[in-house]
């Protein structure tokens, strides 16, 4: 919701099913509001706030909601203060351009996460293409993918 710019084509290539999925490109001028009535019906929210911050009241609000339905609210590209976990990355590199030209076989993430019941932790991933699909590689051993699942269960 409020992403504009999503890569469908890449939700798919990850496993989404697009039939299952709703999207708000603009969500308008509140794009909490709609958010905290899309967590009524659905288990996973992502909100993008266009660097937009979330106030805190209205964080608080929506936090429970999402719990009390047992569901994610994901909020990208904004800023939120009372978060239980936060992921940032950025472009590090890409893999099989050779000389400057050729087909683009990886792209690098340097992945930081941080949460309040986990200590911060940094690690790259690559993602690949693999079985008509984009794969998460872990490019060093300390892997993000470690990191965030351990996070989720601190937070569970």
């Amino acid at each position: 919701m409020g992403l504009p710019r999503l890569g469908l084509l890449a939700a798919v290539e990850m496993g989404a099913d697009l039939g299952r999925l709703a999207v708000v490109p603009d969500p308008g001028p509140d794009p909490l509001e709609v958010a905290s009535i899309l967590l009524d019906g659905l288990d996973l929210v992502v909100l993008g706030m266009g660097g937009r911050e979330v106030p805190a009241a209205r964080g608080r609000v929506l936090a429970a909601r999402a719990r009390s339905k047992g569901a994610t609210l994901v909020v990208a590209g904004g800023r939120w203060s009372g978060a239980t976990l936060r992921i940032d990355t950025r472009i590090a590199g890409y893999g099989g351009l050779g000389r400057g030209y050729g087909r683009l076989r990886t792209v690098r993430l340097d992945v930081r996460v941080r949460g309040r019941s986990v200590p911060e932790r940094t690690g790259t991933l690559d993602l690949i293409p693999g079985d008509g699909r984009v794969e998460w590689v872990a490019a060093q051993s300390d892997s993000p993918v470690a990191v965030i699942s351990e996070a989720r269960r601190a937070i569970s």
